[in-house]
């Protein structure tokens, strides 16, 4: 290709560059180019089979371990604990595997790319082809309607005009001209360049194809997206980090205490036991099980709100959220044009309802709803924008949930004003037909309709203010049509000033008689002597809930920056009503030039200093640019977006979001969460369920290393014990896999569905690099874990003692160190499930807290206690687990300590809480 673009040739040269003509390629040129080129059509990432997505649940090191825990089990003949810990692994995999296959299938659904056939010119015939098969240097035919096979540059243009938001973010559709460009401007100016995935809004035009498949502006995106690289989730990274932690911890003093028990000439099956029951102690086995049951039940509520999670740990991220970073177009907006103001007569008047849903009212300066009288006086300046227009609405239907237009998004928006009003008559075309069209004109800027009126003509006229007043002589006035002076002029150009710095698409409405006849006119003829009628400002309003949730997100001290290519003035005015404002000032506005002009140190002085900005015309490059620099920082970053110059910033984000009804199927591809209803409220809801399931899981992994530190603790004395008095192993791996298997899985998982705290929403996002593990967390899991060890190595020795009898190596077969190892058991099920009850809240008493606010957890306690006294008195499974029968005594000495450690906690938790109102 040669070192000038397409777009800065005049249509001769671009013909000559690509080697074609207007008459089209012969078809023997087209099929040795497709061979060169190849099809024109994206390549798609290939979704992993069934088989992988499964193996792919047994990545995570604590599975490891476990598989690794359950292979030394067998290797030693212990097939029940072998047996018990691959039970745990399969369901934990089973569990994950189910929900990602359920989100993968939602996703397939969500595809609706359609291959459209292309009209091309061939041979010097004009035919249709499907559009995998264009290829560079190809004539292609569009109109209305049509959506763009490959990236044309324009050689003939009638009136077109294309609707770019996807690739560009631009709200108006996008009046397209011949004429060479000068320099390398971004893409929404290029005016002489229509681009793949785009749609033809009115008009048509014929282009020639300058790129196809990879090498258009959709497929270099679509490049961009996958080097952009995935990021991990803030609870990935925590549990990757606590996952090598333990497994260093596993390793080192399993292999220690091997090698200490050969020291100590304990057998090498003995040696073994020890090594291994260290390991189960240290692992929480339940834990991978329980953030996948917490990870997809906060994905579940979220589908509930219309939201599908892709990936488990996203729904998480939210909660972690420091920064969003939301497309504007599409996003905040609709993305459908809205008359809000009319001026008419003298008067202004608000339109109330958004959209191409012709629900809402016109209210006058006084505002107050219009009478028919009132309704009457103004249908002469509806009847004449919407006789100078060519789009239509129509009503939700089997391909779309909603009201949609055909045609020009701004013509549509006048055809829905008149439809609100009812001054629009669904025959008007038949009644009034016709005659002649005078399409835009990009020098004109304007258009116009000749149609008739019985035996009368009358011209209908649009377009910019200018150019109106610059035709007309006349204003409408009370009924008459009155001179119009140059105070006219300059008040309604006041007007037009005033709407566009509030970011307002402003049109001009006119007409004038013709007298009756059929004659044919030439618009010079009939573009003059205008009777003005009015204005109309609209805009691509924002979507109901937009700015409350925007005011959610900034209570929850998450800041809000827009990333828009459409124009400074409609992206700040969009800012403004949906209350994006920085504390001190209005938010900023960066135009991408500007961008692209700073360094990465100056840009990131002000990604920090900004607690909200508006960076308008950027490309997809400064999107990416711009998350990437903000991770950087350590910002958790969410990105919003619909269209394919989203994808490679919704890729690289800690979470990408898009939406599902209109978004594109590339950013659909490149984001984490979908919106299903498009509403960017339901982020709102996404945060909080974010933030309620990172302090759910906290709760979970506190009570769950609890326990593991009092099993080690608990072995480790007995191995002790085991040295100096040759007391036998006071709890086997078994029973330790059956503490998780029995009493803990399901009151830890049902942990994880507490409902949040009242200030889930006004609290501060957990600190970049803050661990849910930290110094202080550990010391107090150690101390709380290592007082459960020790109150159950207590009880077991205590048991020989009431008993008066020693148990040794050689009694690990009687039924008195059955009984011994199952008091030890019970202990440590018993302060668990006070551990869990207290865990619910950080410093409250566990007997000031709303106790019956989670009943599902209350009563999967109860039942967990069911099964372990059928464990220990069961006459198969206790056999199974080498539990014995504890009498009364036992219970009292389990309960006693069990109390020891209730009033333990409570002590921790009164000094937290006078810490904390000390600090307040």
């Amino acid at each position: 290709m040669p070192s000038v673009k397409p777009f800065q040739m005049d249509v001769e040269q671009a013909l000559q560059s690509l080697d074609s003509i207007v008459k089209g390629l012969s078809q023997s040129e087209a099929d040795k180019r497709l061979k060169h080129y190849g099809k024109n059509e994206l390549q798609t990432k290939v979704r992993l089979p069934v088989w992988l997505v499964f193996l792919s649940q047994f990545k995570e090191l604590l599975i490891f371990i476990l598989i690794l825990g359950g292979l030394i089990s067998f290797f030693i003949g212990n097939f029940r604990d072998g047996s018990i810990i691959f039970i745990i692994v399969l369901v934990n995999a089973i569990i994950g595997f189910l929900h990602e296959r359920k989100a993968g299938k939602i996703i397939d659904k969500l595809k609706t790319l359609i291959k459209s056939p292309a009209k091309v010119v061939r041979d010097g015939k004009l035919m249709e082809i499907s559009q995998e098969n264009l290829v560079p240097g190809d004539i292609v035919q569009i109109e209305a309607g049509d959506k763009l096979p490959a990236d044309l540059r324009l050689i003939t243009v009638n009136g077109l005009k294309t609707n770019d938001f996807a690739l560009t973010g631009e709200s108006v559709p996008q009046e397209k001209t011949l004429e060479a460009i000068a320099g390398d401007p971004p893409l929404g100016d290029r005016t002489n360049m229509a681009y793949t995935g785009t749609t033809v809004a009115s008009g048509s035009a014929t282009g020639v194809v300058v790129s196809t498949g990879m090498k258009t502006e959709t497929g270099r995106i679509a490049e961009l997206t996958d080097e952009a690289g995935e990021t991990q989730t803030p609870l990935q990274k925590e549990l990757g980090r606590l996952a090598n932690q333990l497994t260093i911890a596993v390793a080192i003093i399993s292999v220690g205490l091997f090698v200490l028990g050969i020291m100590q000439e304990f057998s090498l099956y003995m040696s073994l036991v020890y090594a291994l029951g260290v390991a189960m102690a240290m692992v929480p086995q339940a834990l991978p099980a329980q953030v996948t049951v917490a990870l997809t039940t906060g994905s579940n509520l979220l589908a509930d709100h219309q939201a599908v999670v892709k990936d488990l740990p996203s729904v998480e991220t939210l909660g972690s959220t420091t920064v969003i970073c939301t497309d504007k177009t599409g996003t905040l907006t609709k993305n459908e044009m809205t008359v809000q103001s009319v001026w008419f007569n003298g008067r202004k008047y608000q339109v109330t309802g958004i959209g191409y849903e012709p629900k809402g009212e016109v209210l006058d300066d006084q505002g107050n709803k219009l009478t028919d009288q009132h309704i009457d006086q103004v249908e002469v300046i509806m009847d004449a924008a919407t006789m100078a227009s060519n789009a239509e609405i129509h009503e939700p239907d089997d391909e779309h949930d909603f009201w949609y237009s055909v045609g020009d998004p701004t013509e549509a928006a006048l055809v829905a004003l008149s439809t609100k009003l009812g001054t629009r008559s669904p025959q008007e075309d038949q009644e009034n037909p016709e005659l002649q069209e005078f399409s835009f004109n990009s020098e004109l800027m304007r258009m116009s309709s000749v149609r008739r009126f019985g035996e009368e003509l009358r011209l209908a006229v649009k377009g910019s203010t200018a150019s109106i007043l610059a035709i007309s002589n006349r204003i409408y006035r009370d009924g008459e049509q009155a001179p119009l002076t140059q105070a006219d002029k300059e008040h309604i150009t006041a007007l037009n000033k005033e709407y566009s710095q509030n970011g307002m698409r402003v049109l001009a409405i006119g007409y004038r008689e013709l007298g009756n006849g059929d004659k044919e006119f030439t618009r010079e003829e009939v573009e003059k002597e205008i009777v003005f009628l009015g204005l109309m400002a609209m805009i691509d309003p924002p979507k109901e809930g937009v700015g409350e949730a925007i005011a959610d997100a900034q209570n929850a001290h998450i800041r809000v920056f827009i990333l828009t290519g459409d124009h400074p003035d409609t992206a700040l005015a969009v800012g403004r009503e949906v209350g994006l404002h920085d504390p001190s000032q209005d938010a900023s506005v960066v135009i991408g030039t500007e961008l692209k002009q700073m360094d990465d140190d100056a840009l990131k002085r002000l990604l920090t200093e900004k607690h909200s900005a508006i960076f308008a015309r950027v490309d997809p490059e400064d999107k990416l640019r711009i998350v990437e620099l903000l991770e950087q920082q350590g910002e958790i970053v969410a990105v919003t977006g619909d269209g394919v110059n989203d994808a490679p910033a919704l890729k690289r984000a800690h979470i990408g979001v898009a939406m599902g009804q209109r978004g594109n199927d590339v950013a659909k591809e490149a984001a984490r969460l979908v919106l299903l209803d498009d509403n960017f409220s339901t982020l709102f809801h996404a945060v909080e369920e974010g933030r309620t399931i990172y302090s759910n899981l906290k709760k979970t992994i506190f009570a769950s290393l609890t326990t593991n530190i009092g099993e080690l603790i608990l072995v480790l004395l007995g191995l002790l014990a085991a040295a100096v008095w040759g007391y036998p192993i006071p709890i086997l791996a078994g029973q330790i896999l059956a503490v998780d298997l029995l009493a803990e899985i399901a009151p830890l998982t049902f942990l994880t569905f507490d409902p949040p705290d009242k200030d889930v929403m006004t609290m501060r996002p957990r600190r970049p690099g803050e661990y849910m593990l930290n110094l202080r967390g550990g010391l107090e899991i150690t101390l709380l874990g290592s007082l459960i060890g020790c109150l159950a190595f207590f009880n077991f020795v205590y048991y020989m003692q009431r008993k008066g009898i020693s148990l040794d190596m050689g009694s690990v077969d009687s039924m008195d160190y059955f009984m011994a190892t199952t008091l030890s058991y019970a202990t440590i099920v018993y302060c668990q499930f006070l551990n869990i009850l207290q865990r619910r809240s950080e410093r409250s008493s566990l007997f000031n807290r709303n106790f019956f606010s989670n009943k599902i957890l209350l009563n999967s306690i109860l039942v967990s206690i069911v099964l372990v006294s059928l464990a220990i008195y069961g006459p198969y499974i206790s056999q199974f687990l080498s539990f014995g029968p504890i009498g009364v005594q036992d219970w009292a000495c389990i309960l006693g300590a069990t109390g020891i450690y209730l009033l333990t906690f409570e002590a921790i938790k009164f000094f937290k809480r006078h810490k904390h109102a000390t600090q307040g």
